[in-house]
């Protein structure tokens, strides 16, 4: 059995990827048991939720989640509840976290690193050798430059594009991308 922990939007799409023989349950906090068995996703969008609901499930089995439309390079690595979406492109040396969501044709060039608990919007680009640091969220539409590194916990405004590395905990926006 597949559990989709999430009900929302996210949790459609996730669920759209998996085509393989499932029964599939939805969850939320108002329902949840920890006595259900089976294969774990979290769809939830916001990185701390999800963060917080991984570590509340604790040492279940959780599914990868990889569409079929999505093109992953050799030699990259996807860590385990991560969910690559419909026509994500994930090039060559790309290392991606634990629970990242790389969503609809979200573009990683070369020798990416995701951390754990990270988000990519739809139609972002990460160009080669960029780092993204453990619970950040890029905004659909944001070009990240080559090389440039992301801090922990930053949020990274729609449409931006981001020229310089960035410190843990902030917000930025704008071309180019400044500190709010």
């Amino acid at each position: 059995m597949t559990n989709i922990y999430g009900k929302g939007g996210h949790a459609k799409v996730v669920n759209s990827v998996i085509k393989f023989p499932k029964k599939v349950m939805y969850w939320n906090d108002d329902d949840y048991n920890d006595r259900i068995k089976g294969y774990w996703i979290i769809a939830i969008g916001n990185n701390q939720n999800r963060k917080k609901i991984a570590e509340k499930l604790g040492n279940v089995e959780y599914l990868t989640v990889i569409s079929e439309t999505s093109i992953i390079s050799g030699n990259s690595e996807i860590d385990q509840g991560s969910q690559i979406l419909h026509g994500a492109v994930i090039q060559i040396g790309t290392k991606i976290g634990k629970h990242c969501i790389v969503n609809t044709a979200a573009s990683i060039d070369h020798d990416c690193i995701l951390e754990d608990f990270t988000f990519v919007g739809p139609n972002a680009t990460l160009c080669g050798g960029v780092k993204i640091g453990e619970g950040s969220f890029i905004g659909a539409g944001a070009t990240i430059l080559p090389y440039v590194k992301i801090g922990k916990n930053c949020m990274i405004g729609a449409g931006s594009v981001v020229t310089k590395d960035m410190p843990d905990n902030i917000t930025a926006y704008g071309n180019p991308a400044k500190i709010k």
